[in-house]
């Protein structure tokens, strides 16, 4: 297939891009220096700045599949209202420009989202019948709105999947952050640890991808998150015991929330998601379904 991929040099975009490369797809990349991109990735790569242009014909040139996974880090600085306009135009202005653009071969528009659609609070349990309200806060806004201009794609007879995803367990990501402070014996939970915390192993993530590419059963918003879901004191205490180190270092909300301002919601908020659609649609099998044995295969070697 001829696979157009936006967003391709981030975490997931990198081990999407390299598993595609394996099944023999032809990727090109959508990205703000083509240059660069496509000397760390070893494809042809185009320039879009998307803010101020359209996306470039020749790069959408017979393309029969979109995977769209670019949009501003949501856990990098404080939400200023300059740039919460950043993390918000990144995703729902390049997802429009990319569906105007649309070539008429296309036949799949795979776009990133996230499970910040749903409310973020209690014990609740949520899936993919969720409806969102009129009235919704700021991560909530921005998930309905990219998932709604990936939707108009539909109307050009094209099948659009809005892959819903938790945090993303891998070398990057949020791991990331937490490693140098867990490594150090600092770890702990943070807030009062009660709080659900959906996460999914990287190679479980890029294998919904691959499969949504190509499986037409595929269609709408997909919870992408592991079967296995946990508090995040449980998340701490597995992250520490997976390092060989103690994790009882609680971290207060109010710190967060003065370090962070309303970013803080990202640790902070509860998310009991399940992927119902995955598990009873589609009969997905997660290599990584519990919490210890996904830790294990990333650190086994560290």
């Amino acid at each position: 297939m001829n696979i157009l991929i936006t967003g391709a040099t981030g975490f997931i975009g990198r081990h999407l891009l390299q598993r595609l490369k394996q099944d023999h797809h032809t990727i090109k990349v959508l990205s703000r220096n083509g240059a660069r991109a496509s000397q760390m990735l070893g494809v042809p790569a185009f320039d879009w700045n998307y803010a101020i242009e359209e996306a470039p014909p020749e790069a959408l040139e017979n393309t029969q599949i979109i995977i769209h996974l670019m949009g501003e880090n949501l856990g990098s600085g404080r939400w200023t209202g300059k740039r919460k306009r950043e993390i918000y135009e990144s995703r729902i202005i390049s997802a429009r420009k990319l569906v105007a653009a649309a070539p008429a071969n296309l036949e799949c528009f795979v776009c990133a989202s996230a499970i910040g659609i749903y409310p973020g609070e209690g014990d609740e349990v949520y899936d993919e019948s969720y409806v969102v309200p009129a009235q919704v806060n700021f991560m909530q806004t921005i998930c309905r709105d990219w998932e709604m201009e990936a939707a108009k794609i539909e109307s050009k007879g094209v099948r659009r999947v809005s892959i819903r995803t938790g945090v993303v367990l891998g070398d990057g990501g949020m791991l990331d952050k937490l490693l140098p402070i867990f490594k150090l014996g600092l770890g702990g939970p943070v807030g009062h640890g009660r709080q659900w915390l959906p996460w999914v192993h990287i190679d479980d993530l890029v294998s919904v991808y691959q499969t949504a590419v190509l499986d037409s059963r595929y269609q709408g918003p997909v919870n992408t998150v592991a079967p296995g879901p946990v508090r995040y004191r449980e998340f701490a205490t597995a992250l520490g015991k997976a390092l060989h180190r103690p994790a009882f270092f609680p971290t207060p909300a109010f710190i967060l929330k003065l370090a962070l301002g309303e970013a803080a919601a990202l640790a902070l908020n509860s998310y009991h998601i399940m992927p119902t659609k995955l598990i009873q649609e589609y009969q997905f099998k997660f290599k990584f379904a519990d919490l210890p044995a996904a830790l294990e295969d990333l650190f086994i070697e560290r």
